[in-house]
């Protein structure tokens, strides 16, 4: 039992970090960003690149982080931005934009395909793995632990930033009316792209914790975790950050829990019924709330 629930607050760490930068960059500037993922992979494959030549975790992270944040201030600079201010209407500009990251994800796919040769890269873990730890009739590692510890941190750290800081209120305006920012003497370029720089670095961490965590990286690794993210999303409530993170960990318990009782093959087809059954109960999410107040 101890060993499942290891698994679902690992899992559940990865969720979070990766689900807070795509509910932040959807909550605020109302992007819907399908490359998400794909900025994860290329974070990812830096680690795995730099950790050929011994760059030590912490260093690893860091480093990550810095290429997911450059990659979505680039996307928002590049794509997003141009995209916006060519559409007629918030409506095309939305669709527009959905269709600009699905294409911007695309470039990333195929980058990380011609790096990767399409085959799984096997990252070395050794030097990150320190003999398991024995905590109450299971053991962790090392890498396990800063799994969880680091979803907590960020999760708290975000919230703060956007409940108590002048940069949060920034957000929270720019998220209820963009318009009447630029009255007010508040930047919404450079506010989104700071907000889509922070979720970038949020999903550069996720990218190496989660290849740290099964080994390996490979282009196709977030198939399946964008829609986990989306599921989250919507358990959570769209902008909510404790939502997001209690929405993770649900999500991550139930993986387990099914998996320990029906198999792994019902995994997703018990995960996404639920969340069918709460989109038809409660489409805006167990704890959203409207256009940040989000928090």
């Amino acid at each position: 039992m101890a060993d499942y629930l290891r698994d679902a607050l690992v899992l559940g760490g990865v969720y979070t970090v990766f689900a807070l930068g795509l509910t932040l960059s959807w909550g605020v500037l109302n992007v819907l960003n399908l490359a998400h993922g794909n900025v994860l992979v290329a974070a990812a494959l830096s680690g795995y690149l730099l950790s050929l030549v011994g760059v030590p975790l912490p260093v690893l992270l860091v480093l990550c982080a810095v290429v997911g944040a450059l990659l979505g201030a680039l996307l928002e600079i590049l794509v997003f931005r141009p995209i916006r201010a060519r559409a007629g209407s918030a409506e095309g500009a939305g669709l527009a934009v959905l269709i600009g990251s699905i294409a911007a994800g695309a470039v990333l796919f195929a980058v990380a395909e011609r790096i990767t040769d399409g085959r799984v890269r096997a990252i070395d873990t050794g030097s990150f793995q320190v003999t398991a730890i024995p905590v109450a009739g299971t053991s962790v590692t090392a890498v396990q632990i800063a799994i969880v510890a680091l979803s907590l941190v960020l999760s708290v750290g975000l919230a703060v930033l956007v409940r108590r800081t002048r940069t949060g209120r920034a957000l929270r305006a720019l998220a209820h009316d963009p318009r009447t920012c630029g009255l007010l003497g508040i930047s919404a370029n450079r506010l989104s792209v700071g907000t889509m720089a922070v979720a970038g670095g949020l999903a550069g961490v996720a990218g190496l914790l989660l290849a740290v965590h099964i080994g390996s990286v490979e282009a196709s690794m977030t198939e399946s975790l964008l829609l986990k993210a989306f599921a989250v999303i919507i358990v959570g409530g769209v902008g909510s950050v404790g939502g997001a993170v209690l929405g993770a960990y649900l999500i991550a318990a139930t993986e387990v829990a099914t998996v320990v009782f029906l198999g792994s093959g019902a995994r997703e087809a018990v995960v996404f019924a639920i969340i069918l059954v709460l989109l038809l109960l409660r489409p805006q999410g167990l704890f959203a709330r409207s256009a940040w107040q989000r928090a």
